[in-house]
């Protein structure tokens, strides 16, 4: 009870001398992972990467998304050789407070999608647990560490036993919007009979300061927004699948260009995908032979144009829209098994080639935080599916960048003598 009571203390004295320094700031960023496997998926240990997005709802209590993958080795490979890893979890953190370093204790809900193919072709539903430190770089980021395990209950896959995974991680993180040091102090309102008094006498009251703007500092935007040219680039995971694999998660890297108006803005991009493996599809040869996985690429790019929203008028505020996309598969090979003759396998390469490329619909939805003319930003992508493409179904991407204002895209007038 004492220590309780001793930590409470040390937390109130704490708050008393922060201030708020990062309540209701947006954090981002990406980390490296270092993952050991339950034995029991008999998995050797793997590095990855991912990305996180947390919210400060005050100084000590924030909600968190993050998302990692990898790509671990089997010890016993047999069919495959390798799978994927894929880690989502929601966190409730809990912050020691300050502005130097911070400890903290995270717990919530993951899901862990365990692989695209047999045996690892299943997903578990888990829980999780962590201890982290954060080291600030000044105000607006910092180093991260931590350490978590998951833990899902007895399942019906593999062996059925409880399942035990541990991860590391290191990272950077961004820290926008909210907090802020010490709060304005109030000045103290002159009383009625000394303002009444002072007026008779021929002097002046000091004007009443503005009542300030409702909700925290980071809703207050800049009024320059409008009508700029803005350069950015993001980067993120492009989610999809074929005939025949089983959805895959591909990094993604790009640049676009936006150019506002008053609520909306024209959105241009130029993206590629670089994939970790070359992902397959089955086309029916010649002679109708279904020979599986006969068709694989290994790259995609694709070309996006569009309008965007930004309605709230906000420095920290959601925006969508949609348009138009071309997607192109890059260094499209085929293997013709039955085929006799090098026409036949020209004929099997010509299907492939022409199932390369299609035109897309898109839907965009994110989060924009400005800070001057730079903006950092978030969203999700989702396309539309096209018939005889090599991708089947609809394509899926979440992405984070960077964009930044070069000035206006509006000439104004001028006088020439």
């Amino acid at each position: 009870m004492r220590a309780v009571i001793a930590i409470g203390v040390l937390m109130a004295g704490v708050a008393g001398r922060l201030a708020a320094q990062h309540a209701h700031q947006f954090e981002f960023g990406g980390y490296g992972t270092f993952t050991r496997y339950d034995r029991a998926f008999a998995l050797k240990d793997q590095i990855g990467g991912g990305g996180r997005i947390g919210f400060y709802l005050n100084e000590y209590i924030g909600l968190e998304v993050d998302g990692n993958v990898s790509y671990p080795k089997l010890k016993n490979p047999g069919t495959i050789d390798h799978t994927q890893m894929r880690f989502g979890s929601v966190s409730l953190v809990i912050n020691s407070g300050g502005d130097k370093s911070q400890l903290y204790l995270l717990g919530g809900y993951s899901r862990l999608d365990m692989g695209v193919n047999a045996p690892y072709n299943f997903a578990l539903h888990a829980v999780h647990g962590g201890i982290g430190e954060k080291l600030f770089i000044g105000s607006h980021m910092a180093l991260r560490f931590e350490a978590r395990a998951y833990y899902a209950p007895k399942n019906c896959c593999l062996t059925g036993q409880n399942v035990f995974h541990a991860q590391g991680s290191a990272g950077l993180s961004f820290f926008l919007g909210g907090g802020g040091g010490v709060p304005e102090q109030k000045v103290p309102e002159i009383p009625k009979a000394k303002r009444d008094s002072i007026l008779a006498a021929g002097g002046q009251v000091p004007p009443t300061p503005p009542k300030p703007r409702g909700g925290p500092t980071y809703e207050q935007r800049a009024s320059d927004w409008q009508h700029k040219w803005y350069w950015g680039a993001q980067g993120g995971i492009f989610m999809f699948r074929t005939n025949f694999d089983s959805y895959s998660f591909e990094p993604t890297f790009g640049g676009h260009w936006l150019i506002t108006g008053k609520r909306t803005a024209l959105y241009a991009s130029y993206e590629q995908s670089f994939f970790i493996n070359p992902r397959h599809v089955t086309i029916v040869e010649p002679d109708g032979t279904v020979n599986p996985g006969n068709v694989q690429f290994n790259n995609l790019r694709r070309i996006m144009v569009g309008v965007l929203a930004f309605p709230a008028q906000l420095r920290v505020e959601p925006f969508g829209g949609g348009g138009f996309a071309i997607m192109e598969a890059l260094n499209v090979e085929a293997s013709c098994a039955s085929c006799t003759s090098a026409g036949q396998l020209g004929q099997l390469q010509d299907e492939a080639d022409n199932a390369a490329t299609k035109a897309f619909f898109w839907l965009m939805g994110g989060v924009d935080i400005k800070q001057g003319r730079l903006a950092l930003y978030g969203h999700y992508i989702l396309t539309s599916a096209a018939a005889s493409f090599l991708i089947q179904g609809t394509t899926h991407t979440i992405q984070g960048g960077i964009r930044y204002s070069f000035g206006s895209s509006k000439e104004g007038v001028t006088d020439r003598q």
